[in-house]
């Protein structure tokens, strides 16, 4: 487990002084949460000078980077909540035991899911099982999927809440735009888990047929292929990368016309043609289900797929925008574009994996790819991940609480 060294200073030859009086602290290894803990009670978050490492050993107390300026002044913080493919067998199990908060929050987003369906959701969290006939596991199946990621993104932005990171907007891809709603009040926890579920059951039980295709090209170009074919554009991520969906056969020959051309295509592994004339089937259905559900205005400006722009605040209360949601484009790149005339400087993604981190990066300048941190991945894993995160939200000025960090882990605060 990595121990946060948190040292903050009024100047840079005083940073410089704390860090070099680290390598003479003469820390036992089994003491060096307690030395962690220590210096981040006596942090000074005002310190304009700051650096924060992560230490497995004692001797890592010698490697404190240099540190050449101040940190930052913050810049606009957004919070970006993913979507389904980017869940993972077993994500968040190890963030759980280390974070009781966060497992908290999972265990009663669990509870009220499980009320509604006969498969328990924790069960599917701890052990996806191994793949079905048609390659899934249990995690993957949209019925299990959504409630799934719902209950990651609310114990994931009730964690970081913890740690003193709030977004100063947010938005999702596609389902995430649900669980960002969520997490910013515009459901109860009760109410979220029962829309979700019920979205999860309806989508899945769509009749299949449909595909989905990414094609490396921009909206632009594809537009002039898709007309009289019934392939729609299920999301624009960046301005050239785009996913078509639609019927299988139709779809495919589009992507055949641009493999031709030497254009990259991706067909998903999906069971449907999501975002298109494919779902609506479940429009009324859906409708019946968010209006049985209390809802309110997001707590915090909310950035919508549909149009890529900030959403009214009292919308997310009224089922047309989630019936729009589910049924056209996810305007990502526009989303993107948003958020940076906005004045977002950093990109926190809230879920397992940081798939959308990639696509937030898709739509930066590659000297700002920094500005875009996943939040948790499985790699090397959850807890080691997170931290690296906290830490590099404290580099780009976003203050982290880190005394309630070290007070949320059962090793650091033991």
């Amino acid at each position: 487990m990595l121990t946060p060294i948190v040292l903050t200073a009024p100047s840079a030859a005083a940073l410089g002084e704390a860090a070099g009086s680290l390598v003479h602290a003469g820390v036992a290894p089994e003491g060096l949460p307690r030395f962690g803990r220590d210096l981040a009670a006596r942090a000074d978050p005002t310190h304009p000078y700051r650096t924060v490492l992560l230490a497995e050993d004692p001797a890592d107390l010698a490697a404190v980077a240099p540190v050449s300026g101040p940190v930052p002044a913050p810049e606009g913080l957004a919070f970006l909540f993913s979507g389904q493919s980017s869940q993972r067998p077993g994500m968040g199990v190890a963030l759980g035991r280390e974070f009781p908060e966060f497992g908290r929050v999972v265990d009663e987003v669990c509870a009220h899911v499980d009320a509604r369906r006969p498969t328990p959701l924790g069960a599917i969290l701890a052990d996806p099982g191994e793949p079905g006939p048609d390659g899934l596991r249990a995690i993957d199946r949209t019925e299990h999927t959504q409630p799934a990621l719902l209950a990651f993104a609310l114990g994931l932005h009730g964690l970081l809440g913890t740690a003193g990171i709030a977004p100063d907007v947010v938005c999702g891809h596609s389902f995430g735009e649900l669980a960002a709603a969520a997490a910013t009040g515009v459901w109860t926890v009760p109410d979220a888990c029962d829309v979700v579920v019920e979205r999860g059951r309806l989508i899945a039980a769509l009749p299949p047929g449909g595909t989905m295709t990414a094609i490396a090209a921009s909206e632009a170009d594809v537009a002039p292929a898709l007309r009289g074919t019934g392939v729609e554009f299920s999301a624009v991520h960046a301005p050239d990368s785009v996913v078509i969906a639609g019927p299988v056969e139709q779809v495919r020959a589009i992507a055949a016309a641009y493999d031709a051309r030497g254009v990259r295509t991706t067909e998903l592994a999906v069971g449907n043609a999501y975002h298109s004339a494919a779902v609506e089937p479940v429009l009324e259905p859906l409708r019946t289900v968010l209006e049985k559900a209390p809802a309110g205005p997001s707590g915090v400006p909310l950035v919508g797929n549909t149009s890529g722009g900030v959403v009214e605040p009292g919308a997310p209360a009224a089922a047309e925008h989630w019936l729009r949601h589910v049924r056209h484009t996810v305007r990502w790149s526009d989303v993107m574009t948003t958020l940076r005339a906005r004045g977002t400087g950093t990109y926190l993604e809230i879920g397992p994996s940081g798939v959308l981190s990639r696509l937030a990066v898709a739509n930066l300048d590659p000297a700002d790819a920094d500005a875009v941190v996943p939040a948790v991945t499985g790699d090397p894993d959850e807890v080691t991940t997170f931290l690296h995160a906290l830490a590099r939200l404290d580099a780009r000025g976003h203050p982290v609480d880190w005394p309630s960090v070290f007070a949320a882990s059962t090793t650091l605060s033991a």
